[in-house]
């Protein structure tokens, strides 16, 4: 038992050293333009079903935009909405004059896909911008976010936290982000992405037609992000990434703990349509930890595998701390160790859950 864990240390530290290279290169890797006197003009797409209580929200947001409001356009795509949705957009198109409202007909297809291929094709600029009703972009999102859009890039990856609250659920939601965040980076920096967060994603429209749109990723409901960034990728186009704190788009837990379980095993369920590459290094990445942490089981009857787990505590919470201000976060060194401990175990529930539900978006 003690030469195992002699071998899941080793490996804990190996894996964790590529980790911390990769986030130490990232501001290094990253593109950006070298003036931000030449703006471009973007299309944020918002797909939208039963959105009523949160598109005041965006709409205010995105009305306050730092940005020239004859850059850009703000389209919302309504996906058979029962509610006031489109009556609430139509509201805000007398002070936005650059919003407009794409409605499903009949025979449109449901679901947030067909909502973001419509808003899409309405679109009237070649860089497109996704985020959700949810969401609340800050003032300088669309500034920063162009410094990074630069004419070498195909898509962009920026940072989408969640809002930090008291509870349990929530904490771990935004511990589980923040963890998402840095393997996006360092997988980044080592020239290979294997994740995006939909909430804050650019691209170019003729690169997205090039790769099927999102017919591409159907298969799996959930996960569209990491699959479309799968077949950028497989299409030979170029990724970036936005590292500014100041392009976050944020967006709150609204779920306890049966949805936080639906939702994680949803994307769970998605990582099976991932290239082999990315399944290996998920892999890799979350195994030695799951072993690491399971130390703690063995503990009664082999004290010496403690240090296993302290200095995998130790470690993570030092990487925590490292990181999380560059994503708007601010875990105690307690609260670093505790998430950590049930993030672990919280990856297996959403094996095994992901196995045996079945999802719909709304």
């Amino acid at each position: 038992m003690i030469i195992f864990y002699s071998v899941v240390l080793v490996a804990y530290i190996i894996v964790q050293s590529f980790l911390v290279r990769g986030l130490l290169r990232l501001p290094r890797l990253v593109a950006r333009k070298e003036t931000a006197d030449d703006q471009g003009n973007y299309s944020v797409v918002v797909a939208a079903r039963n959105e009523a209580e949160n598109l005041p929200n965006l709409l205010k947001a995105l009305g306050e935009l730092d940005y020239p409001a004859d850059k850009f356009e703000i389209i919302i795509s309504d996906d058979h909405s029962t509610d006031k949705t489109v009556d609430i957009v139509l509201g805000f198109s007398d002070i936005l004059p650059n919003l407009k409202i794409i409605t499903a007909g009949g025979k449109d297809d449901p679901g947030k896909r067909s909502a973001l291929t419509r808003g899409i094709a309405a679109s009237s600029y070649s860089k497109i911008l996704i985020t959700d009703a949810d969401c609340l972009p800050g003032a300088g999102w669309l500034k920063v976010i162009d410094r990074y859009f630069t004419s070498e890039c195909d898509m962009l990856i920026g940072p989408a936290p969640l809002i930090k609250r008291s509870g349990f659920f929530n904490g771990l939601s935004c511990f589980s982000n923040l963890r998402s965040m840095m393997l996006i980076e360092s997988t980044f920096s080592h020239r290979h992405p294997i994740s995006a967060i939909a909430r804050n994603l650019g691209f170019r429209k003729d690169a997205f037609i090039v790769q099927g749109g999102y017919h591409s990723t159907e298969g799996s409901l959930g996960g569209d992000d990491d699959l479309l960034l799968r077949n950028f990728l497989d299409h030979g186009f170029r990724v970036n990434y936005c590292d500014s704190p100041a392009a976050a788009v944020f967006s709150e837990t609204h779920f306890a703990g049966k949805d936080f379980l639906r939702q994680k095993a949803r994307h769970t369920q998605a990582s099976k349509f991932y290239s082999k590459s990315s399944k290996w290094i998920l892999a890799l990445w979350h195994m030695p930890n799951l072993y690491a942490q399971s130390s703690v089981l063995f503990l009664p009857w082999f004290p010496e595998v403690s240090a296993v787990f302290v200095i995998k505590a130790l470690f993570d919470m030092s990487l925590i701390m490292m990181v999380q201000n560059r994503h708007n976060y601010s875990f105690s060194p307690f609260e670093a160790v505790f998430y950590q401990f049930f993030y672990e175990i919280f990856l297996i529930i959403n094996y095994f859950t992901s196995r045996f539900t079945k999802f719909n978006w709304k």
